[in-house]
Formats: structure tokens, C-alpha cells, sequence
């Protein structure tokens, strides 16, 4: 073979095989070209659904600082006041991240973040016409093969209206619970009027009945006294001048047997302690009639320092062994109130001031219970002091709230204070207020208006 054929042969070999890779090449760059536009495809799809939901979405780089953004979607982007998500593409997370967090929160998210720990969290938004939105949002960390950060992907959502409805309905239930409360209150309260009424006219039907034998013990005490004078007299009178002189020394004899100089000596002190008992019996018996009498419906004016020491007659066993009770009474002028209604409220403040001291260990010889009144302008204020355990901080909010007791089964019902504080305060418009320290005393204060609630209303309303 010539010299020549052999090359043409071997140009056309090497034509062949290039057009063959050519064609290869061409294959392969169409089926490359579609996968493209597949993946183009998808994405698109990808991103038409995530501009579709209401749901917030946001992937960033965080292997430079600070972060960029490099997918956002059309609600996260409507949120910060963009039209296009696409503004946001490779700008500066600080862009957005600065509206919704503060610095302390940014950093917490960075530390979570790195330590591969998904974080939630809540934050209020300011937008650009200063309306306010509460977002919530889940970040979750992505790391590289070498178990860098370089990602943070972010999901979120406006929850504004889940949290305005959850608040709705908290403050709903809030107000059916201080509803059921209320409705419970006043059904306790009717069952301690009425039981208060019956019991009231049982005791002063019984003061009445006791009144009457003590009158009479009375009345008997002062006769055999006045008598038992006139009595020594006459003995007096005969052995000075009717006994003859030989009679006298038996008649001494006598004396010095039945000992009567003893008892002309202890038969009046004995009148005097009879007569001081039938006395505080009979304080006793006009106190409970003053205390237990059925309330009248409306105001009238009382003399507040006469009903404190009602008061303090009749609950003197439930603080005797337990305090000395002193009182600083000053002078006050007619309050316009129910005074049945206020005994109730200085009996159950005097009780629990009682049982405060019992449980500080403290008896009579230690324990104190101290009541105040003073005129303070166009107020009446009676203070009840005590020193026994006081009350912790965490539960002076709580103590006026119906049904609300530190005391064991059987020493109190919750509702004493509640009770005391729905008189004064909404039925004639005064003030209860507390003051305590645990370990030193408790110290609660009632102020009264003393031309009673509606006048104190008018005048509030004129203020106003």
C-alpha cells in the first residue's frame, strides 16, 4: 500500500472516532440539559409551594459573620416588608434578625445552634406601619462532613391570632372561674347570714332568759348587803346595851366559837365578789344581745369603739390563753354603717389574730393582740395588731381570695378574711389592708367612711 492511502485511511479512522465522542458528547449534555431542567423544574415547584404557604421560611449561611440569607421564602419576606423574595437573597441576616431578636436572644440562638441543639422561640415584630406581630419560630442547625456549622434553617409562623385567642380564652375562663367564685362567695355568705340570724336570735333569746335570773340574783345580792349592815348594827347596838354584864362573857364565848368577827369581816367582800361577777355577767348577756342581734337592712350611725368592745366581750375565750388584748380607743365619730355586719369583720380579724399568736408558741404572758381607732379626716380607721407569725410575702396577694386557707382542717374555711373584706370594701366602700412580716406580726387596717359608702361614691365620681 502507497504511503498515502495509509494516511487517508487513518484521517478517516480519526474522523469516525471524533464524531462518535461528539455524538457521546451530545447525549450526554441532553440528558445533562434535562436533568437541569428537572432540578430547575423542581425547585421551581420547591419554591412555588414554599411562596405558597403562610408558613415562614428561611435558610441561611452562616459560615461568615455575620450570616447571609440565601433562601427566603414570600411570607417571610411580606412579613419584613418585602414584595420580592428575592430582595433578600444575599443580604445581611441583621437585615431582619435585629427586628425580631435582641442581642441576648441572638446570642442564646448561636450557642444552641452550635450545640446541635434545635431551638423555639417567641418574638414580637415591629413592621414598618408600627403594628405589632408575635412570631414563632423553630431553628434547626446543619453541619458540612467535618461537623462545622453552615447552615441555620429557620420555620416560623405569625401567631399573633393563636396568641390574642389563647389570652381570649384565658381571660374567659379566668372570668367564669371568678364568676363561680363569686356565685360560691355569696352562697357562703347567705348560709352565714342566715345561720348568723338564727343563731342570733337564739342568743339574744337566751341573754334575755339569763337577763332575768341574774336581775333577780342581783337585786337579792344588794338587799342581803344592805341588810347584812343594818343586821351588824343591830347586834352591835344589843351587845353595848341590852346584854347584862353577867351574860356578857358567853355571850363572848359564842361570838369566839362561830367566829363572828371573821365573818363580819368576809360576808361583805363576799357581797362585793357576787355582785362584780352578777355584773360582768350582765356586761356579758347585753354584749351578746348588742352582737348577735339580726342585722338591719340599711345604714344608720353606730358608735364603732361601743361595737369593738362587744366585740372583744364575746370572742374574750378565743383569745385569753392565747394574748393580752389591749385596745387605744380614740375618739370617733357616728359611722354610717351596718354594725352587725362590722362585728363580724372585728370578730374575725380578733380570731385570727389569735390563732397567729397560738401558732408562734406564744400564750397570754407573751403574746399581744393590739386594736387602735382614730378619726382620719372623713375616715374611721381601726387597726388590729398582733405579734405572732406573720404572713409569707408569696401569700399576702392571696389571702382576701375566697377559699384560700394555710389553717388545718377544722381551724378556718377560707373565708373569714373574704368575707370581712366584701363587707368593708363593697358594702361600705372603706379599705382593708395588710401589713405583715414573718416571725414579727401582722398588722390589718380598716378604714370607713364615716358618712358611710354612697357619700365616699358621690365624691370619688366629682374627683373623677
Amino acid at each position: 500500500m502507497r504511503k498515502s492511502d495509509a494516511d487517508g485511511s487513518a484521517s478517516a479512522v480519526d474522523d469516525t472516532a471524533d464524531r462518535c465522542e461528539l455524538q457521546t458528547a451530545k447525549r450526554e449534555l441532553k440528558a445533562l440539559r434535562a436533568q437541569l431542567e428537572n432540578v430547575a423544574a423542581a425547585l421551581d415547584m420547591r419554591n412555588a409551594a414554599l411562596d405558597a404557604a403562610t408558613t415562614h421560611f428561611m435558610i441561611m449561611d452562616v459560615r461568615q459573620t455575620p450570616g447571609v440569607i440565601v433562601y427566603a421564602n414570600r411570607a417571610l419576606a411580606l412579613l419584613h416588608g418585602y414584595e420580592d423574595p428575592r430582595e433578600l437573597i444575599g443580604r445581611d441576616v441583621t437585615a431582619i434578625s435585629s427586628k425580631v431578636m435582641p442581642d441576648e436572644a441572638r446570642e442564646a440562638l448561636w450557642r444552641n445552634m452550635q450545640g446541635r441543639r434545635e431551638t423555639r422561640m417567641e418574638s414580637e415584630i415591629v413592621r414598618g406601619d408600627g403594628s405589632r406581630l408575635l412570631v414563632g419560630f423553630t431553628a434547626a442547625p446543619l453541619f458540612d462532613a467535618l461537623g462545622g456549622l453552615t447552615h441555620i434553617v429557620i420555620i416560623g409562623a405569625d401567631i399573633t391570632a393563636r396568641r390574642a385567642g389563647e389570652i381570649k380564652q384565658r381571660e374567659l375562663q379566668e372570668q367564669l372561674v371568678a364568676q363561680m367564685q363569686e356565685r360560691e362567695r355569696m352562697a357562703i355568705e347567705l348560709q352565714l347570714a342566715q345561720k348568723l340570724e338564727s343563731v342570733g336570735r337564739l342568743a339574744a333569746g337566751l341573754a334575755h332568759e339569763i337577763n332575768t335570773p341574774i336581775q333577780y340574783v342581783g337585786d337579792s345580792i344588794h338587799f342581803l348587803k344592805s341588810a347584812f349592815v343594818d343586821l351588824s348594827r343591830f347586834i352591835d347596838s344589843c351587845r353595848r346595851d341590852l346584854i347584862p354584864p353577867a351574860q356578857a362573857q358567853g355571850l363572848r364565848e359564842l361570838e369566839v366559837g362561830c367566829d363572828l368577827e371573821f365573818l363580819r369581816q368576809e360576808i361583805p367582800n363576799a357581797f362585793e365578789r357576787t355582785l362584780e361577777g352578777t355584773a360582768r355577767v350582765t356586761n356579758l348577756v347585753r354584749a351578746m344581745k348588742e352582737f348577735a342581734y339580726p342585722d338591719a337592712p340599711e345604714h344608720v350611725p353606730a358608735d364603732l369603739n361601743r361595737a369593738i368592745e362587744t366585740t372583744i366581750a364575746v370572742a374574750r375565750n378565743e383569745y385569753k390563753y392565747a394574748a393580752t388584748l389591749t385596745t387605744r380607743l380614740g375618739e370617733l365619730p357616728p359611722v354610717l354603717c351596718n354594725v352587725g355586719e362590722l362585728n363580724q369583720v372585728f370578730l374575725n380579724l380578733i380570731v385570727n389574730a389569735a390563732h397567729a399568736v397560738e401558732d408562734a408558741g406564744k400564750d397570754a404572758v407573751n403574746g399581744r393582740i393590739e386594736i387602735e381607732t382614730r378619726a382620719d379626716g372623713e375616715m374611721a380607721q381601726i387597726s388590729i395588731a398582733d405579734n405572732g407569725c406573720g404572713i409569707p410575702a408569696a401569700n399576702l396577694a392571696k389571702i382576701f381570695d375566697p377559699f384560700y386557707t394555710t389553717k388545718e382542717v377544722g381551724r378556718g374555711t377560707g373565708q373569714g378574711l373574704a368575707i370581712a373584706r366584701s363587707i368593708v370594701v363593697d358594702r361600705h366602700g372603706g379599705e382593708l389592708d395588710v401589713q405583715s412580716s414573718p416571725g414579727v406580726g401582722t398588722t390589718f387596717t380598716v378604714r370607713l367612711p364615716v358618712r358611710g359608702s354612697a357619700v365616699r361614691s358621690a365624691a370619688s365620681l366629682i374627683l373623677a
